[in-house]
């Protein structure tokens, strides 16, 4: 397997050692979105959700309902580019910030789903999608590992030409 492909399975850092590990920081941030998931489902209930869709009518619930599913999928590229950086060291305030801005990315759809919620819906993802984006912008980790990526990329481009 080459070398850009694989991953630290580093913990969260803090001054005294590790707290935690890097699969179990993935398992609790792949929980906690699941749970916001449900909730963003789960948090208007069905006759609130029933009086959405008939006041609003079939053609414009469909509309935003594949809208929702296509924020979902970029809720989960937001997720996966979290999960990427969760695999190495990470101080507790970080892990903190990403787990709020995945939450909020991950309960937007839901919320827009249902559609009672719509405009709060669209809010906490686009909101969760803009600070996970300057999250991982202003992270001193992701250059770090960006920077590891390229140099074993570059050697591995000119191990096949030399």
């Amino acid at each position: 397997m080459p070398t850009i492909l694989t991953t630290t399975m580093a913990p969260i850092a803090s001054n005294r050692g590790v707290i935690v590990s890097a699969p179990i920081l993935r398992a609790g941030m792949l929980t906690l979105v699941a749970g916001a998931v449900i909730a963003g489902f789960l948090i208007t209930g069905t006759k609130a959700a029933d009086l959405a869709v008939a006041r609003d009518g079939a053609d414009l619930t469909r509309v935003l309902r594949f809208m929702a599913a296509i924020k979902m999928v970029i809720a989960i590229a937001g997720l996966a580019a979290v999960l990427w950086r969760l695999g190495s060291a990470i101080s507790l305030p970080w892990f903190a910030a990403y787990a709020v801005t995945c939450a909020s990315m991950a309960i937007g759809p839901g919320l827009i789903w249902s559609m009672s919620h719509v405009a709060l819906g669209a809010l906490l993802l686009h909101g969760g999608l803009f600070a996970t984006i300057i999250l991982l912008w202003r992270d001193p980790s992701v250059g770090a590992r960006l920077a590891v990526i390229v140099a074993a990329r570059r050697r591995h481009i000119a191990s096949r030409t030399g």
